[in-house]
This record gives structure tokens, sequence and C-alpha cells, in this order.
């Protein structure tokens, strides 16, 4: 039983801490694969028999230095998991700004000589405006 549960903690403690390094160093090439190990980890933690409730008491259960171990574990997947949520936040702040950048570079983000506004057909500026 313990070894399951140590097999299962390691592997959504490594899996949440890669996807923290991949965010953190901007390696967008690795994030699906990274994103797929920690949902692939969550969810089999979710699926434990007898769901998160009976593995909190399994854990309880195990010998106090084997615990302490699992329980620092998660404690530092846990960080890692708020860490990249704030990450994610950032990324998608960065993608909306560079998105919204290149908009306003592009010929039909702004008005013509004529006053008329491109792509718009019969496109002048109201005078109410």
């Amino acid at each position: 039983m313990s070894s399951a549960i140590q097999t299962q903690v390691n592997q959504v403690a490594q899996a949440v801490s890669f996807l923290r390094a991949v965010l953190e160093e901007d390696r967008m090439d690795d994030l699906a694969d990274a994103l797929a190990k920690a949902q692939a980890a969550l969810d089999q933690m979710n699926s434990y028999p007898g769901g998160v409730e009976q593995l909190k008491k399994d854990i309880s259960l195990l010998d106090e230095h084997l615990k302490t171990e699992i329980e620092e574990k998660l404690q530092k997947a846990g960080v890692d998991h708020q860490i990249n949520g704030e990450l994610i936040k950032l990324a998608m702040q960065k993608n909306a700004a560079l998105q919204a950048f290149m908009a306003q570079q592009s010929d039909s983000a702004t008005y013509s000589s004529s006053g008329s506004i491109p792509n718009l057909t019969g496109g002048v500026l109201s005078r109410k405006v």
C-alpha cells in the first residue's frame, strides 16, 4: 500500500515540478507534454481507490518518517501548482499583449489618408464621433 502511495505522490510531484520548469524557462515546445503529464498524474491520484479522502486516511496510517516525506512532497507540489497557475496567467497576458501589438502594426489597424477605414465598405468615419 505504501509503495503505491509513494509512487503516485512521486509522479504528481515530478509532473508538477516539470511543468513549472517548462513554464519558468518559457519552453513552449515542451508545454503540451508537460501539461499532459501533470494532468495524467493528477487524474491517477484522483482515481485512487476510495477517492482522495481515502488517500488522506491511508497516508495518515503510514509510519511517521514516510508520512512526513509524502506530506513534504505534496506540500511542494501544491506550491508548484499555485506558481504554475500564476505563470500560465502571465503567459496568457503576454500572448494577449503580443497579439494586440501585432494587430496595431498591421496596415489595416490604421485609417487611410482619405479618412476611410480600410476593409470597411463605404467606410468614412461618422462626423458624430
